[in-house]
């Protein structure tokens, strides 16, 4: 089982690069398992740690729950997508991550249970127009203390 920060990101960053529509077509064109702000293509995910808590279980067990957030960012532009577009995009993305996290409770095993506990999603102008959403999971582990 995944028990770090480093490990569960990448768990989660797998299986957003592996997330396909019905025709097969990725959902993700870039995944980032950083902040990042300069993106050549969309729709695009990134994944950050943005917290923790724990508690003992007994004396040889701690449960631990990993906080990140998922950000999604699609451009809409004249050249690029249209606001509708922009949108249904966001839409599909935005399904597809609750349907892969609602399916996969345990990460394929890798840790006890992972939740979408929130999530928002909005749209800003600047230097261009991004329609985004973030998604807060939590994932509980079970670490060895000794």
């Amino acid at each position: 089982m995944a028990n770090t920060i480093k490990d569960i990101r990448k768990i989660i960053v797998d299986k957003l690069e592996a997330m396909v529509d019905g025709g097969g077509d990725k959902i993700f064109n870039q995944v980032f398992a950083y902040a990042q702000g300069n993106f050549s293509k969309y729709p695009v995910a990134v994944v950050k740690p943005v917290g923790g808590r724990g508690t003992e279980i007994d004396t040889h067990r701690n449960e631990r729950v990993f906080s990140f957030v998922i950000s999604l960012y699609q451009e809409q532009s004249q050249a690029g997508k249209t606001n509708q577009e922009a949108d249904d995009i966001m839409t599909k993305c935005s399904d597809a991550i609750l349907e892969a996290f609602d399916q996969d409770k345990t990460l394929g095993n890798e840790v006890e249970i992972v939740k979408v506990v929130e999530f928002d999603t909005d749209f800003k102008v600047a230097a261009g127009t991004f329609n985004f959403a973030n998604f807060r999971i939590e994932c509980l582990v079970v670490v060895p203390n000794y």
